[in-house]
């Protein structure tokens, strides 16, 4: 569509532009809102401390704070090393991070720089170093990347439908982008997702502006924006390349058209090939289980799909629909065979990058990676470009004067009739998180107590506290068993889901006691640290907080209610329906199952779970403390008979 990318100024006056503006600010405000008031989750934890290995090593290293960084799916032995059983394989054998791309990481170690956040030094005896207020700019300094790359997208996005089909697609693209919840969750994220999204759309956008116009300068920048794609995302930077063959016809139609691919081919082979050398990163693809060697055809490739049907049909529907009025647009009037002939290759290339993101991170990705949720983090891209096409296509044809507020006002009555919110933080961990910090604060440590935790948090609690926590589930039985000093380990995860208060209100009234609706809910979580009481004590030397006097139905109560969460199978996940690679087929799990059967997956995690779990030997002698969240304190005493 000869000028489709068209000038602002030009065709659309000082309202747009001042539009623009708005919608850009507005994008940007809701990925600001509340930036550090929810706790970092464990990937977030992941990427910060790599951010501050960067700003100790000048590259992301293995090790922080004098420990192996332990972030994925366990497979490889580590014979040589007396305290792990296993190694990292997110790690190189040159110590250097080639799981993930640099370019996010450098960019948080650049915001952590910036906020005064500055690598952390062990101390003896260890101590937790920062308070509060630090700890929530350590949280604000690792999220901010991430708003700034989500305004690169939201920018880049306008662009990318102004360049394929005009002014009105890129507006109601921006629309979309702004303000779809998914999008705006994204770019609140200390971790490569918002900056995977920003320059998948940018590398398109440049891609497409060497199609259009096959000058030497659009080469260099094709070929550098997917250099930066690649060492944000790998699998993003492999996405994007199928959608682009779509547009080598016109590249190579242009004068010396070869020579300027042939450029922009060796930018990006200059920008990727020299640093995979000196990282080891080709070590990298046979250490790893991939997901296409786990997931059955079709059945387990059609997960996604599963409560999305309506919409997947809906929108193959229209697909199909263009493509039948675009096969016969020459018997159309001359006004809508323009309208549907200029539609034709942006359609089919939003099309075909969905199909890519789809099936590409299905067989491309590593199988413990292989979550539906991260798959429309990928994914998300094209249908906004596609779902822009259709609305400023349906704009032309209804309204062909005013085509750019009409498309417009459609995005966003979707948008209103979407009804989805932005996915808010879970407001329990965050307390949990602080209340723990709290109690770390305020414990004196021996010198030499090794401090681990569930691999939930170990991560974060690092970065949030200065403290060597390391995670729990590469460490060797028999190095725990014979560690001569004090052992701490974290459960920082609910042992039991909590019970609804229905159920407490009707077994309560089942012994004689009847709850009001108010009632039940407050003796919800009093319940609930009963029941995770009554599942650790049998297991410890010593259990605190000492019981005070309850009334005589909580004890009966307290049975009723772990034998019916056992029986009933309440609090459970099916996290087939997020993760097939991994756990298609098996039953339903609580978050506590989830984290032996995810890092031991390929490892006989029947060997190292109930009983056989590595640290249940040394959890006998320990002393436990229930907090008020319901995270246990585990304090194994130093063992003096242990040389």
């Amino acid at each position: 569509m000869a000028g489709a990318e068209g000038s602002l100024t030009a065709r659309s006056g000082w309202w747009l532009r001042l539009a623009l503006g708005i919608v850009l600010l507005l994008g940007i405000q809701q990925r600001l809102r509340s930036l550090d008031q929810s706790a970092l989750f464990i990937d977030e934890g992941e990427s910060s401390l790599n951010a501050l290995s960067i700003l100790a090593n000048g590259y992301p290293a293995e090790r922080y704070l004098g420990l192996p960084m332990f972030e994925n799916t366990l497979t490889e032995p580590w014979p040589e090393s007396e305290e792990y059983e296993f190694r990292d394989t997110s790690y190189s054998s040159r110590g250097m991070a080639i799981y993930h791309g640099w370019l996010p990481l450098y960019a948080i170690a650049l915001s952590q720089y910036l906020h005064g956040v500055r690598p952390d030094e062990r101390t003896d005896p260890p101590r937790v170093q920062h308070d509060d207020e630090e700890i929530r700019r350590r949280i604000r300094a690792a999220r901010l990347p991430a708003v700034a790359f989500g305004a690169l997208f939201l920018l880049v996005t306008f662009l990318t439908g102004r360049m394929l089909y005009g002014v009105d697609a890129g507006l109601a693209a921006l629309l979309f982008a702004a303000f779809a919840p998914k999008c705006i969750w994204l770019a609140q994220q200390a971790r490569y997702y918002s900056a995977g999204l920003a320059l998948s759309m940018l590398a398109v956008y440049a891609a497409w502006r060497f199609h259009r116009h096959g000058r030497w300068r659009d080469a260099l920048a094709a070929g550098a924006a997917f250099v930066l794609l690649f060492h944000t995302s790998s699998l993003a930077f492999a996405i994007a390349l199928v959608p682009c063959v779509l547009l080598l016809p016109g590249v190579l139609g242009a004068p010396r058209g070869r020579a300027k691919l042939a450029l922009g081919a060796l930018v990006v082979t200059l920008g990727i090939v020299p640093w995979m050398l000196w990282t080891g990163y080709l070590e990298h693809g046979g250490r790893i289980p991939m997901a296409r060697s786990s997931l059955a055809f079709p059945a387990d490739y059609l997960v996604y799909l599963g409560g999305r049907t309506g919409r997947v049909l809906l929108g193959v529907l229209i697909v199909l629909a263009f493509g039948g009025v675009w096969l016969a647009r020459r018997r159309l009037p001359q006004r809508l065979a323009a309208v549907v002939g200029g539609a034709g290759l942006p359609v089919l290339f939003a099309v075909v990058w969905i199909l890519s993101a789809y099936f590409g991170f299905q067989v491309l990705v590593p199988a413990a990676s292989c979550s539906m949720a991260r798959l429309s983090h990928v994914l998300i891209a094209g249908p906004i470009l596609l779902g822009s096409l259709g609305i400023a296509l349906l704009a032309r044809v209804v309204l062909p004067g005013h085509a750019t507020l009409l498309s417009a006002a459609a995005a966003v009555t979707m948008l209103a009739a979407s009804g989805g919110q932005p996915q808010q933080a879970n407001p329990y961990e965050t307390r949990a998180v602080f209340e723990l910090v709290e109690h770390l604060r305020g414990r004196e440590l021996e010198g030499d107590t090794r401090i681990y935790a569930l691999p939930y948090q170990h991560f974060c609690l690092t970065y949030y506290t200065g403290l060597p926590v390391q995670s729990i589930a590469p460490v060797r039985r028999e190095f725990l068993d014979n560690t001569p000093g004090e052992v701490l380990i974290l459960e920082t995860v609910h042992r039991l889901p909590p019970p609804q208060w229905e159920g407490v209100q009707r077994r309560a009234r089942e012994h004689g006691v009847a709850l009001a609706d108010d009632e039940a809910r407050e003796w919800v979580p009093l319940l609930h640290r009963r029941m995770i009481r009554a599942e650790v004590e049998p297991l410890v030397r010593e259990l605190a907080p000492a019981l005070g006097p309850e009334p005589e139905w909580v004890g009966p109560v307290v049975a009723d209610l772990r034998l019916e969460a056992e029986e009933s199978g309440r609090g459970r996940i099916d996290f087939g329906h997020d993760n097939p690679a991994m756990f298609a087929g098996r039953p339903p799990m609580t978050i506590a199952d989830f984290w032996p059967a995810f890092f031991y997956r390929f490892v006989a995690p029947e060997r190292r779970t109930g009983a056989h779990l590595n640290y249940a030997a040394r959890m006998r002698s320990a002393r436990a403390l229930l907090l008020p969240s319901s995270w246990i304190v585990l304090t194994c005493p130093a063992r003096p008979d242990v040389p």
